[in-house]
């Protein structure tokens, strides 16, 4: 599936459209360039999800864990230089355990990912214009 989003509130929505179809052991990896909006579509993912707290980039942390309808792993690899420092920050409890997992900088795992990870790539198309493409989700959002 393609779309474009012209702004951050309608690449919010997407993701909110998303996150009201996810189901228990969900993984959403995100793949795009410093400021393409993935933590923007995140933000809607855990609003569709229920999520009423503030969702913000966990850089710092890795992980930051938010409560919807299901538990929220929110998972930004960012500052992760190599596969083999997932397992400190339990990075395989999270993509098996009860809730939904968002990946931000999934590039740096998609070795680990498992074949059903729904793949959410956002390319910057302009200033606020983005080219959201989801792959391996076949249900309708």
């Amino acid at each position: 599936m393609i779309f474009e989003t012209t702004s951050s509130e309608e690449t919010i929505e997407l993701g909110k459209r998303l996150g009201t179809v996810l189901s228990k052991g969900a993984i959403i990896a995100f793949f795009g360039d410093l400021g393409s909006g993935k933590t923007t579509m995140i933000k809607g993912v855990a609003q569709g999800l229920g999520v009423k707290e503030l969702v913000k980039s966990p850089s710092f942390v890795v992980v930051t864990e938010y409560q919807g309808r299901l538990p929220v792993y929110h998972i930004d690899l960012y500052r992760i230089s190599k596969p083999s420092e997932l397992p400190e920050v339990g990075f395989e409890q999270y993509l098996y355990g009860d809730g939904v997992s968002l990946i931000e900088w999934a590039e740096r795992a998609e070795n680990l990912l498992p074949i059903n990870a729904i793949k959410t790539r956002i390319e910057i198309l302009g200033q606020s214009l983005r080219k959201v493409t989801i792959a391996n989700f076949n249900l309708p959002i």
